[in-house]
């Protein structure tokens, strides 16, 4: 099987038939990006059932989108500069299930009036789950309720594995309306297709446990699916419902 660990080299097609080609689609001062994928070690969409590839340059500043079996995504009439490239293999739900960070973003330099395209093309490999946390206090705070964060374990079902194990502050602020706070995977260890138990447990600014921990029982969501949890908190620990929200 050919690794997917490798450095993206860059080829710059400047040859007078594709400037010709991209000419009614640039402008003088600015390029073209190409950036061709393949998923898996060369697995067909129906084979993954991905139906469509989103593209992100620098964390969603500029975002395109193409069916899966295009084989490669374009940017036009982009500013010349440096950026992160990533992309998403959407399914039939468009949740995530495959993307280009199994060695972080890809970055690249774009030329202007040329058209700049990745070689080899980016590699899309299956997508962690994403785990999502979420506590509420009554009456106390973090500082009242001497909580100073809390300690994740993702097992596989029935608890036979240990998938991740995760830290998160309990000053972390949340995101958007219902206040999810990412749980950090940084070594993307949360199998999808095999999670089924996370234990949360509260603990002091030395690392003792407060109270007792919350386990959440559910079945295995699949590749880049999010898992939302809740906690209720108080003086004394925190309660859930053992089940994803």
């Amino acid at each position: 099987m050919r690794s997917l660990k490798y450095v993206a080299s860059v080829a710059l097609t400047l040859s007078a038939s594709s400037l010709a080609a991209c000419g009614s689609e640039e402008t003088a001062d600015t390029g073209v990006l190409v950036v061709p994928f393949e998923l898996g070690n060369q697995r067909s969409c129906e084979e993954l059932g991905i139906v469509a590839i989103r593209g992100e340059l620098d964390n969603g500043d500029l975002i395109e989108e193409v069916e899966c079996d295009a084989g490669e995504l374009r940017f036009e009439r982009i500013d010349p500069g440096r950026y992160k490239v990533t992309l998403y293999g959407l399914d039939e739900d468009d949740v995530p299930a495959m993307d280009s960070l199994g060695d972080g973003p890809r970055s690249i330099q774009v030329v202007s009036d040329s058209t700049v395209v990745f070689d080899p093309p980016l590699g899309l490999t299956s997508a962690p789950a994403r785990l999502q946390l979420r506590w509420s206090f009554g009456f106390s705070t973090c500082e009242s309720a001497s909580i100073e964060g809390f300690a994740i374990a993702a097992w596989r079902a029935y608890g036979s594995a240990l998938l991740m194990e995760s830290e998160i502050a309990c000053g972390t602020a949340g995101e958007g309306r219902d206040q999810y706070r990412v749980v950090p995977d940084l070594e993307r260890e949360l199998r999808g297709a095999e999670v089924g138990e996370v234990e949360v447990q509260p603990h002091d600014n030395q690392g003792f446990a407060i109270g007792d921990a919350t386990t959440f029982t559910f079945e295995a969501p699949g590749a880049g699916a999010e898992i939302k949890l809740s906690l209720a908190c108080e003086e004394g620990g925190c309660e859930g419902s053992g089940i994803p929200d």
